[in-house]
């Protein structure tokens, strides 16, 4: 499982499988699911997750993602 924020769009996805998804739902307001060929949970996108999540949370992906866009 793996967490990605997207700063410019105030979103978060956990991802769960690093298959492609072929079907996005929307099951709330603001939280998609995708799904697999097989009907497997692949991800779960967030929208506006900053409202939702801790910031401790958003700034250890921001951390975690900085370490692998330095050159």
């Amino acid at each position: 499982m793996k967490l990605h924020y997207y700063p410019e769009t105030d979103s978060a996805y956990v991802e769960f499988s690093k298959k492609p998804g072929t079907e996005t739902r929307e099951v709330a307001d603001g939280l998609n699911i995708d799904l697999g060929a097989d009907g497997e949970l692949i991800g779960i996108e967030i929208e506006h997750s900053s409202k939702h999540l801790d910031s401790a949370v958003i700034e250890a992906s921001n951390r975690e993602r900085s370490r692998y866009t330095q050159a």
